[in-house]
């Protein structure tokens, strides 16, 4: 629910503040770039990066209401392990959040700019601040590893779900949707035409955006790496 208030908030404000999204949207962020590809070098590339950003983030968006679907009420069994009773904030990590937000928010704005895809870099740098949620979900991922690795992984292997993949190919999809927004977003700068300033500068400041948090969960975890040791070292 917080997370909710704060990206709504965030919306609100952006809108109220009619922020600069550049030419090809309103002061909502809205697509309004009817005509667009006349001037796009390679129109029909473009749109085939943008259709599979949509469709991906469809089965991105999926994938997490599965976890969520199927993996949470198991937490709840009776046969659940002692070792993992408790646990599902670390197992799961932020999961839950990113399925709100991903739903609620960044697939429908990916949705509006679906015939205008040189403009894609406004849904990304308007939820800036909410992709900080995969540092957070990166700097967890290794607990949630070596949980799985020592219990959890027997336990949900006992599962039915008739499903291909187990929950530790499920987990590892956050991580791996980073890695493709930051392919899709350098396969459309490859296409930009360089007469096309603002919407290449903005695509490459949203995919610098997108680098910085794959780099910054790196970074979470090293300093706890440190903090860890300064810690043992005190006690030695």
């Amino acid at each position: 629910a917080a997370v909710e208030h704060r990206v709504a908030q965030m919306s609100a404000d952006q809108t109220a503040a009619g922020r600069d999204f550049g030419p090809s949207h309103d002061s909502a962020g809205v697509c309004r770039c009817s005509g667009f590809f006349k001037d796009s070098r390679k129109p029909e590339c473009l749109q085939h990066i943008m259709d599979e950003m949509i469709s991906t983030e469809r089965e991105y968006v999926r994938s997490l209401s599965y976890i969520i679907e199927h993996y949470f009420p198991e937490m709840e069994r009776l046969d659940l392990p002692q070792d993992l009773r408790g646990k599902r904030s670390i197992i799961f990590g932020n999961v839950e959040k990113l399925w709100d937000f991903h739903t609620q928010y960044f697939l429908k704005d990916l949705e509006l700019c679906a015939h205008c895809p040189l403009s894609i870099s406004s849904c990304f740098l308007r939820h800036e601040d909410q992709f900080g949620m995969y540092a957070l979900y990166s700097k967890n991922k290794p607990q949630s590893d070596a949980l799985l690795s020592s219990h959890g992984n027997e336990f949900f292997k006992q599962m039915e779900l008739g499903d291909k993949m187990d929950l530790a190919s499920y987990l590892l999809k956050p991580i791996q949707r980073m890695s493709k927004y930051a392919l899709l977003l350098k396969d459309l700068i490859k296409e930009c035409s360089q007469s096309q300033e603002q919407e290449l500068s903005d695509l490459r400041t949203a995919e610098d955006m997108v680098k910085f948090q794959l780099r910054h969960g790196n970074d979470l975890l090293a300093m706890d790496a440190i903090r860890s040791c300064d810690v043992s070292s005190a006690h030695t």
